[in-house]
């Protein structure tokens, strides 16, 4: 099949090419604005109705949590106005939209792992214009979408906390994280292989789509910091602390896992824990 990948350079769209690359479809990989500004509709269209895909992989978006509070309008252009594109001109040409949304879509507050069909109330212009980005996508591709929420990923091709851990045990006398925010950690490599697996079925709806299992983050850091061979205390703290101490700009959900119901119901959940994730990446 044909795919078009947006975001193709990053964390995330890197590995979903590389999948694809491994499972023999033909690719167009647009890395960065420069290859396809998601947020010019003319652009999309044409980019779209050119190379006529079987399905859109959009991995482009705005990650900044904290800085889409001060920048919000550059947030809610790619991550919703891109997002509409994208599904009007999959319209036009037939084409399935897979598109990668969050768990931010919730506020944290049900206390316990969110499934597709809880109600979504975002705290953050990043979280908020991203469910406006799977509100226009349904509008627009009714019967041709794949919603796939996903949770803190991590990946070889970008920044991310597991590598942070490494290198803060390694250099540092003891480590702190919030010992009651909980969450779905996610390699990159595996979120790639559903997003294809969605793609080549394809099944409308919303997927919810990260490694098996929850931990908080003084778990997730702990057991990265023993899985390195590191002997470095990990101690606890708060949400609360941490939100007193660091002041973040925007609002995040302190319970935010997510159940893969949807792939459960369809038979195609395949991904492994996080744990095995994780030991994975550290070998890779």
């Amino acid at each position: 099949m044909r795919l078009l990948i947006t975001g193709a350079g990053g964390m995330l769209g890197s590995d979903v090419v590389a999948e694809a690359q491994r499972r023999g479809h033909d690719i167009v990989a647009l890395a960065g604005r420069a290859a396809l500004d998601i947020t010019d509709l003319a652009a999309v269209r044409a980019c779209v109705t050119t190379h006529q895909p079987d399905a859109v992989v959009n991995c482009s978006a705005w990650t900044n949590v904290d800085g889409a509070e001060a920048e919000a309008d550059a947030a809610w252009k790619l991550n919703a106005l891109g997002a509409a594109h994208l599904a009007t001109a999959c319209a036009q040409t037939q084409s399935w939209l897979v598109q990668v949304s969050t768990d931010f879509v919730f506020d944290g507050e049900k206390g316990s792992a969110y499934h597709e069909f809880d109600p979504v109330n975002p705290q953050s212009v990043y979280g908020a214009s991203k469910e406006a980005g799977e509100r226009l996508v349904r509008t627009a591709l009714p019967d041709r979408h794949m919603i796939a929420r996903t949770s803190f990923l991590y990946g070889k091709s970008g920044k991310n906390l597991v590598d942070t851990i490494v290198r803060a045990a390694q250099s540092r006398p003891s480590l702190t994280f919030v010992e009651d925010q909980i969450i779905s950690p996610t390699s990159t490599v595996d979120l790639a292989t559903t997003l294809l697996d969605l793609a080549e079925t394809p099944l409308a709806g919303t997927y919810h789509t990260t490694n098996a299992g929850q931990c908080s983050l003084l778990e997730f850091a702990r057991f990265i910091v023993a899985e390195a061979g590191l002997a470095t205390p990990v101690n606890p703290t708060t949400f609360a602390e941490y939100v007193a101490s660091a002041k973040p700009a925007a609002k995040r959900p302190r319970v935010s896992p997510l159940e893969r119901k949807m792939l459960a119901l369809r038979g195609m959940d395949t991904f492994p824990s996080w744990q095995d994730a994780i030991r994975t990446y550290l070998k890779s």
